[in-house]
């Protein structure tokens, strides 16, 4: 979810019937970053005592939930998903106060000590019919600093409700557009290695995009850095092929690519494979099952995030493919 269509049924009471949580917790909208023409990045700053004091509930979330954003001079809040993840939303001790602890003073990390304030990030696309969205894309120097009250919401998440994590083989990742938001969050969680938490052996990323128009003059990297979140994508790639611990594959799916492309002139790059055409079942099947067939699909779980029809078609088909008890692991998510 990022930001509901023009004219569509307000956040609120389209996601009713979801679980959100109780607490209004205030932000100060700290950082905005433009991505594309399209979409804009927004790092919102969380008070430090919102985690460090004990008569407050913290603020918390799971990888891959919204957030009902109350924007003073609206009277409906909007909804937008959370692409940062819980491990952001901390407090980060300095190196100093790390060096202390390691000496055997453990010490709370403080407003003043912290290496950097925990935040909530946001990605958010250019609406202008939607008020929320509009109001967070006005000038910087029209927004920047202030403050504004967040409430988690959602059940699209990881780990996957209704299933044994420690079951859980081979992930499979498949976005369309602005879809990709809730995914990033997960896939940076899992990335971030978090203690005590299992994780599988293998993902694959399946990312449907658009190019950015108007890019005749820009070099071949310029133009992929715009598409969302594909540069913390293949950075991810980029960890793991290192590190070893996940087996990761993305592929990019360029629906608007020119078969003239400079993009494809020289292959793929080595961290992701880029396609002129939409996902296939062929790709959807390799992804879920292996090529031959040779994974066990009920170590197998499946999120799907994008429009209304590319999620239909792709749920049902991924479905279809993992077989007896499919529906309990292909999870999804639409937006409007």
């Amino acid at each position: 979810m990022t930001s509901q269509r023009d004219g569509s049924i307000p956040h609120e009471l389209r996601t009713a019937a979801e679980p959100r949580q109780n607490k209004l917790h205030p932000v100060r909208l700290s950082h905005i970053e433009q991505v594309n023409p399209s979409v804009r990045l927004l790092q919102f700053t969380l008070p430090p005592q919102e985690n460090n004091d004990n008569n407050q509930q913290p603020f918390s979330f799971l990888p891959g939930q919204w957030l009902d954003v109350h924007i003073p001079s609206i009277a409906q809040a909007g909804g937008f998903t959370i692409t940062s993840t819980p491990a952001d939303a901390q407090v980060l001790p300095s190196p100093e106060a790390s060096i202390d602890s390691l000496a055997g003073e453990a010490l709370e990390p403080s407003s003043e000590s912290q290496g950097r304030p925990p935040y909530v990030e946001l990605a958010v696309q250019d609406s202008p019919g939607n008020p929320s969205a509009a109001w967070l894309w006005r000038p910087k120097e029209e927004v920047l600093g202030k403050e504004l009250n967040i409430r988690v919401g959602g059940s699209f998440v990881w780990p996957p409700t209704g299933v044994d994590v420690n079951d859980v083989k081979n992930v499979v990742f498949v976005a369309g557009g602005v879809g990709i938001n809730p995914l990033i969050s997960m896939l940076s969680h899992l990335n971030n290695n978090e203690p005590h938490t299992p994780n599988p052996r293998t993902i694959h990323i399946l990312y449907s995009s658009r190019l950015p128009q108007d890019q005749e003059t820009a070099s071949a990297d310029a133009v992929l850095d715009q598409v969302l979140f594909l540069p913390r994508l293949r950075q991810i790639v980029r960890s793991q092929e290192s590190s070893h611990r996940l087996s990761i594959s993305l592929d990019l799916f360029l629906t608007n690519l020119a078969s003239s492309s400079d993009l494809l002139s020289s292959g793929s790059p080595s961290d992701l494979k880029i396609h002129r055409e939409r996902i296939s079942d062929r790709d959807l099947r390799s992804a879920a099952v292996g090529t031959d067939g040779e994974l066990d699909s009920r170590g197998t779980v499946c999120y799907v995030c994008g429009p209304p029809g590319m999620t239909d078609s792709i749920v049902e088909r991924l479905v279809q493919i993992l077989g007896d008890g499919g529906e309990q692991r292909v999870f999804f998510e639409k937006w409007w």
